[in-house]
């Protein structure tokens, strides 16, 4: 159980994806599940990266803009959510939350009222932020008709996230592929036609307050009973397992096969910055060189998950 905490330094901004991801390969390999209450607690901390990751994409992208008074904001509302991740993991970032066979970290009942507290106020002061960008003439003839992703660029290249929703391609993970508790919630996966930098700003934007709905639906939801499972045995030798997370960029999916002694004999990950970087040369063409930073930017890229 160190090599969940591992997969989460995979990357600094969407790390309880990649150890979700890996600890349900482990899961579906061994013919495990995890307690109710511990999807529903993985569910939470999913889009407790969400928001926090949004937040900090639309921060940066006013910020390339050159709008930095916006990039303050955004950063200031969203240290509400780091806050709530430490008081919840004891970390701002890199959470621990995983293991094989559930979570470490509960959410008792004098957490949860903080945290719809919080989810209030962010909700409240986001909608100020949208408003902002949405009456922003400056912001919008710098991202409209840029970094243009077509329907067709997004599928022949394999775009995912909000870069192929932005463009119409109605692709999501927690939808199509349900994993955690995402099959026993109601949620909207936000489309927009664009296809430009204007349109993933309006996706990101739009997913943020989704998230505050799924996070609020797992408190009214989440069950009593154990964070994890009793697993006394080694788990089985040669078994394959595939998982796949909606980070907030887009789709991560792990491959391995288990090993001796509970480690793995394989383990592979792709995660979406790499396919997303595959449309960027198409997004680029013919554009000024002013715009290369937030053309590429858009896509939201991690060095470190590529």
């Amino acid at each position: 159980n160190d090599i969940p905490m591992m997969a989460e330094r995979i990357c600094g901004i969407c790390g309880c994806v990649h150890s979700v991801a890996y600890v349900q390969a482990v899961e579906n390999a061994a013919g495990l599940r995890a307690p109710e209450r511990a999807e529903y607690i993985r569910t939470i901390m999913l889009e407790i990266e969400r928001l926090h990751s949004h937040l900090l994409w639309v921060g940066l992208a006013c910020h390339i803009v050159g709008f930095d008074t916006l990039f303050m904001q955004c950063f200031r509302i969203r240290e509400l959510i780091m806050w709530l991740a430490e008081k919840i993991t004891g970390n701002r970032k890199t959470y621990g939350l995983c293991l094989v066979g559930g979570v470490r970290w509960d959410i008792p009942p004098d957490m949860a009222t903080e945290l719809r507290a919080v989810l209030e106020k962010l909700e409240s002061e986001w909608r100020s932020v949208v408003d902002a960008v949405g009456g922003d003439r400056n912001i919008q003839k710098r991202t409209r008709g840029v970094g243009v992703a077509s329907p067709d660029l997004v599928k022949d290249s394999g775009l995912v996230g909000p870069v192929a929703r932005a463009s119409g391609v109605d692709i999501d993970c927690r939808r199509d592929h349900p994993y955690a508790a995402y099959d026993r919630l109601s949620f909207d996966v936000i489309v927009d036609e664009g296809g430009d930098v204007w349109s993933r700003l309006k996706v990101r934007m739009s997913e943020v307050f989704e998230s505050i709905r799924i996070i609020r639906q797992c408190l009214e939801k989440m069950p009593v009973g154990p964070l994890r499972l009793r697993i006394d045995d080694e788990l089985p030798v040669g078994r394959m397992g595939i998982s796949s997370v909606e980070a907030p960029r887009g789709e991560a999916h792990h491959f391995l096969i288990t090993g001796e002694a509970n480690r793995p004999r394989r383990w592979r990950v792709r995660a979406p910055t790499y396919q997303n970087l595959q449309g960027i040369p198409a997004m680029i063409k013919d554009q000024q060189l002013a715009d290369m930073t937030i053309s590429l930017g858009s896509i939201d890229p991690c060095v470190s998950c590529t």
